[in-house]
């Protein structure tokens, strides 16, 4: 088709019951298209979708590929591709997991280009292996793949190949972070953190509490500076965390919470810790616009906004000593302008749009 399609329709293909960072990047790319007047349907499940009014057709996929559900979820790939027939016709369709991009790619790719976002780092081991080959050959019907971060592309490049491949960094909406004036980070802190710790030097984190992100390293780092630390989140891994802190009162688990932007103004420093396969960490960017300071561990994925943030960078949690955490107080606020500038939600939009413009027909 020549010219420019004035309205998308952009039919998203994604299965996933968990909150997640890529599961937030569903819903705001989904909410900004279509509040520039594209129409956007989601085929499949992703959390806070439909609540945000966002429409949504179930098309009876089975669970997200992982370590555990793989060589099952190959099984089903035959099935699975029969169900595209539900699929209505797009301009676009668009695939973030590797079983909609693996098993899905090739059916829905001669009715329409199809768009992936790749969001973290190959994955290794045996999963990873045996991923690849299948991956590579649906790579072949892909019009583009988008990748949060130039590393994710450089893994990516091998066996796609560069010319399909583009960068655009993880964006969050600005406007619901601030870097407050003390007074009211005090305000902030009365309200939402228990009692005993609004004299205190606050760490945070928020985040999906998972093994593969190693947390314990953040609550030991926080308990070597000093400070106390508050857990935004739930996840698979919240038991075991718990049960290391044993019952520690320095250490205070809210579970999963709507108001993060709060928590994070009336925090200190936030305290980062990275799966192996992760992208561009969006809770780095969400602390950093809030004016935290940044900790973070030597070799996890993303430790390159650290520098960009504010923050230091860390081997052992023990190198957290009470000198060098209170000496962060002096770098906040030194992100915000970094993230306004290179992770804001309009050009992060603007990129989206022209991706799926120049692949429409």
């Amino acid at each position: 088709m020549s010219g420019e399609v004035s309205t998308l329709t952009v039919a998203m293909v994604s299965v996933s019951d968990t909150a997640g960072g890529a599961e937030a990047h569903t819903v705001a790319l989904g909410q900004g298209l279509r509040q520039r007047g594209h129409h956007v349907l989601l085929y499949g499940r992703c959390p806070g979708w439909t609540e945000h009014g966002l429409d949504q057709r179930e098309i009876a996929l089975g669970p997200k590929w992982s370590r555990r559900t793989m060589a099952a979820g190959v099984l089903r790939v035959p099935v699975e591709r029969h169900r595209t027939r539900r699929i209505a016709d797009a301009s676009v369709y668009h695939l973030q997991f590797k079983r909609e991009q693996v098993a899905l790619t090739g059916p829905l790719s001669r009715r329409a280009p199809v768009v992936w976002t790749e969001h973290g780092r190959w994955l290794g081991g045996p999963a990873g292996r045996l991923l690849l080959a299948g991956y590579a050959r649906a790579a072949g019907n892909v019009s583009r793949v988008v990748c949060v971060s130039a590393a994710v592309a450089d893994d990516l490049a091998p066996v796609i190949g560069r010319d399909k491949l583009v960068v655009v960094p993880n964006a969050i909406d600005i406007a619901r972070y601030a870097a407050p004036p003390a007074a009211a980070r005090a305000a902030l802190r009365e309200r939402l953190l228990p009692s005993r710790f609004h004299e205190r030097r606050v760490a945070i984190l928020a985040a999906r509490l998972h093994p593969a992100k190693r947390h314990d390293r953040a609550i030991a780092a926080a308990l070597a500076s000093g400070s106390v630390l508050v857990v935004v989140g739930d996840g698979p891994d919240r038991t075991r965390l718990e049960r290391l802190c044993a019952g520690n009162a320095d250490v205070h688990f809210t579970g999963r919470r709507d108001d993060v932007p709060d928590l994070l103004a009336a925090a200190d420093l936030y305290l980062y810790c990275g799966a192996e396969t992760d992208g561009t960490p969006t809770s780095v960017l969400e602390a950093a616009a809030a004016g935290l300071p940044i900790v973070a561990f030597h070799g996890d994925p993303g430790t390159e906004l650290v520098p960009h943030c504010g923050g230091l960078l860390i081997t052992e949690p023990a190198e957290l000593t009470r000198g060098r955490a209170a000496a962060l107080g002096d770098q906040r606020g030194s992100g915000v302008a970094y993230v306004e500038r290179r992770h804001g939600r309009k050009s992060w939009l603007d990129a989206y749009e022209q991706i799926f413009r120049k692949g429409s027909r």
